[in-house]
């Protein structure tokens, strides 16, 4: 019986230790994924391959998914799925950095392109992706709202489900501060949206209820 006992605690243990060195493992990878991005768009622009344009908007871009993983981690939990959000954030954001060392554009020479041809023609597909990504925000807001009138969200989830929205409007105004949306940046905001619509879906289905636990 005391064999028995100990073989069990054994493998409890082992399991446990396995448990953890696997969830360090993709702590470090979504850390280390982080670190390269910003050291091949730092990379690219000591090389010129990047123009500085570029490399803000890049920037811009990593610092909204580590904001949306510090808003993931703010409860003290890092669930699977939102590891694999961020990850998918991050695999969204290699294919900007790789998209900008190879496209045509090099620090102080743009192909017949210039930054101020690039902008007049953003300037032009502007309005009618404003006006979806302003729809959307409008109703995720008034979902959220309706979530709490009708208790199908918790004050703890419809807290964390306007933080986001917070960050989303804090990432389109970061986007805006150059007076251009870009195709790029529209298409990222609306990424965002949809993560954010999932997520009030999610929380308004679940089994929690603002008077049930």
């Amino acid at each position: 019986m005391k064999k028995a006992t100990f073989s069990a605690l054994a493998i409890l243990m082992a399991t446990g230790l396995t448990v953890t060195v696997d969830a360090q493992a993709r702590e470090r990878g979504v850390n280390e994924r982080q670190q390269q991005q910003r050291e091949r768009t730092t990379a690219g622009v000591r090389s010129g391959q990047i123009t500085r344009p570029e490399a803000r908007q890049l920037n811009r871009e990593s610092r909204g998914i580590e904001r949306k993983e510090q808003a993931f981690r703010s409860d003290g939990n890092f669930s699977r799925s939102e590891r694999r959000e961020v990850n998918r954030d991050l695999d969204r954001h290699g294919r900007h950095v790789q998209q900008s060392r190879h496209d045509r554009d090099r620090q102080g020479w743009h192909g017949g392109r210039d930054w101020g041809h690039q902008r007049g023609f953003n300037q032009g597909h502007q309005a009618r992706g404003t006006s979806g990504i302003d729809r959307m925000q409008s109703r995720q807001q008034a979902q959220i709202r309706q979530g709490i009138r009708n208790g199908s969200l918790t004050p703890h989830e419809a807290r964390r489900l306007a933080t986001e929205q917070r960050q989303i409007a804090g990432l389109e105004r970061r986007y805006r501060a150059d007076g251009v949306l870009t195709r790029d940046e529209r298409r990222d905001l609306r990424g965002e949206l949809q993560d954010a619509n999932r997520h009030i879906y999610n929380q308004s289905h679940d089994d929690d209820r603002r008077f049930g636990r």
